[in-house]
Order: C-alpha cells, then structure tokens, then sequence
C-alpha cells in the first residue's frame, strides 16, 4: 500500500511539473487571450500593453527553446548523427537530453512529422520562423484602428500580413487582408483599395480561372428569357472567403464606371452565396428538391439564421445590386427576371419591396 501511495505522489508530483513548465511556456497564449478579453471589454489600453507583453514573450519563449536544442545537438557526438531527427533523437536520449528531445517532438505533434521531413535543421528554421507573434501584431492594428490611429494600424497589419505564414489559423490572413482595404477606404485612397481587394483574390482558383468568369459573363450577356434560369444552374463557386471581396470590388467598378468588371465581381459574389446557401440547405433538408433560385431563396426564409447570413454577407444586396449592374450593362431581361424572383422571395423585406418600385 505505501508503494502504491509513492508511486502516485511521484506521479502527481511529474504531472504538476509538467503542467507547470507548459503554463510557463505558454505565457504568451495566455497574455494574448487576456488581451483580446480587454480588447472586447473596450479597454484599449489595456489590450496594447498585453499585446506588447505577449509578443516579447513569445520571442523570450521561442530563444530559449531555440538555445535548449542547439547546446543539446553542440556536442561532436551528436554532430556526428547527421542531420536526421530520428538519429539525432536517439542520440540524445542517450545523453539524457530529454528537454531537447520533448521539445523536438511536442512540434512534430503540432505540426505532424512530415512537416520537418525528419530534418533537424528544418526544426530549427521553424522554431525561427515563429519567434514573432502575428495574431498580437493584428489585434495592435485592431486598437489603432478603433482609436482612428490609421497609420499606426497600417503598419501593425502589415507586420502581422508580413508574419502570416505562422498563423495558427492561416485563413486569418485574409482578415488582414480585408483589414488593410478597409482602412484604405476610410482614408479614400481609392486606387490603393482596388489594388488592395485585388490581392485578396491572388490565390482565387474561381477569379483566376478565366474561362470560367468568361463563361458566365457570356452566359448573363445572352440576356434571354431564361438567361437566369442558364446561369442559377450552371455555376458555382465555394470561394466562400473571397465574398467581402468580389461586393466591394463590385461596388468600386460601379462608382467608376467599369461596369464590364461590375457585372463579373457582382456575379462571383451572388453565385458564391447562392452555393453556400444551397450547401448547407441540403444538408438541413435532405428533401429539399432544387427547382431554379425561388426554390432556393423559399427554402432559405424558412432557416432564420441562414436569411441573417445573407445579411451579414450582403448577399440580399448583393442580388439587388445585381440586376442594378445588369441593367446598367444592357441586360435588361436577364435583370428583370432576377427582380422578379426577388420582388417575391427575398427573405429581407428591404431589398424585396427595392425590387417591386425598381420593377415600375
């Protein structure tokens, strides 16, 4: 029984020391989630400080990490085991040079063993590469921001967008991204946000695949009686991040007076929509049958979360908008047709009565 009581105090003893040398490691994490909790508490001050704090931690965290590996792997014994990790691993259990060793491998789960391709200097790049702290750098943009210190926002999103290849989540890099714009929009630098919204959709396979936009641009320009019916069926887009991005860039168009390029952002932006309003209906409603847009916007109005998504999303606008551009583009019977649909089944009364007096 005494055995059995050591045996569980040792172990009590190695869990607490384990928990207490990851709390201290993840300082940074910490200091960062306290920032953002001030952060939407409206304590702006507050929230730099800790931005500040958690990114000097992260780099006081990440040097140490880096020293503990390379004084372990100094030695001649090790240096001989070649670049290798499983050699270089074996080597230094060997030598007892288990935090190097924990180290190693707490990355190898975080990131998955083919990431470092068994190569320690890969490890070492990595744990280099991460030394900053991006999502600090955004959430100082953030506070810049609130407080119209635009310039110093800029330069905080920029470091962050500079940095985003070591996001924890790597699509946040478009929140950068859509961040930047907005803020040349609030400055009116016009030129700057086109440009701006334009990198967003750098890495756009639906945008970059031009005989697609061709394709429905050609199919809108038909303008026929069943030219919305044609294109509804024939094109989809799960772009879903890029949605911000085809809206604004229709709204630019149209304030310039490009109103070929207002017509194809405009329709990447209702198609993408449309797709991810389907999507998630028919996984809702497995007898959903799909009979052209009515149907869809029908069965849309029943999901009141769903109609708020396309609130959020602009995407009730973004459809009026729509057979605004088209109208304006001469395609006055494939705009009717969508006004129409519109005037008796978009799920947000504004956009549905701006149709019937568009219609008079």
């Amino acid at each position: 029984m005494k055995k059995i009581l050591f045996a569980f105090l040792i172990s009590l003893l190695f869990v607490q020391t384990i928990s207490a040398v990851s709390m201290k490691e993840d300082a940074d994490v910490f200091t960062y989630n306290d920032a953002l909790e001030a952060f939407s508490n409206k304590n702006y001050g507050r929230s730099l400080k800790l931005c500040e704090d958690a990114v000097l931690q992260r780099k006081q965290k990440m040097l140490a990490q880096i020293k503990v590996i390379e004084d372990a792997v100094e030695p001649l014994e090790v240096k001989k085991a070649g670049d290798r990790l499983t050699d270089v691993k074996a080597v230094l259990l060997s030598r007892d040079e288990y935090e190097a060793v924990r180290l190693i491998e707490f990355y190898e789960r975080k990131k998955g063993e083919d990431f470092f391709e068994n190569s320690l200097n890969k490890v070492l790049l990595y744990l280099e590469s991460i030394i900053v702290y991006p999502e600090a750098q955004k959430l100082m943009g953030d506070v810049y921001k609130i407080e119209g210190e635009y310039e110093f926002a800029e330069l905080y999103y920029r470091e962050a967008l500079k940095n985003a290849q070591v996001l924890d989540v790597p699509d946040e890099k478009y929140d950068i991204l859509y961040l930047l714009a907005e803020i040349s929009a609030l400055e009116n630098r016009q030129e700057e946000l086109e440009v701006r919204l334009l990198s967003i959709l750098a890495d756009d396979k639906v945008y970059g695949d031009r005989a697609f936009v061709r394709s429905m641009t050609r199919t809108i320009r038909q303008n026929k009686k069943d030219s919305l019916n044609k294109y509804i069926n024939l094109y989809r887009s799960e772009s879903y991040y890029m949605m911000k991005a085809y809206s604004q860039l229709a709204e630019y168009y149209l304030d310039v007076e490009d109103l070929e390029k207002a017509l194809t952002f405009s329709g990447l932006h209702v198609i993408t929509g449309l797709t991810k309003i389907i999507s998630i209906i028919e996984k809702r409603n497995i007898n959903f049958e799909y009979k052209g847009l009515e149907s869809v916007l029908f069965e849309c109005s029943l999901y009141p979360n769903l109609v708020q998504w396309g609130t959020d999303n602009e995407l009730w606008k973004g459809f009026y908008d729509f057979a605004v551009i088209a109208r304006k583009n001469d395609c006055y019977l494939f705009a009717n047709s969508l006004l129409n649909v519109l005037a008796e089944y978009c799920p947000e009364e504004y956009y549905r009565k701006a149709s019937v007096l568009l219609l008079k």
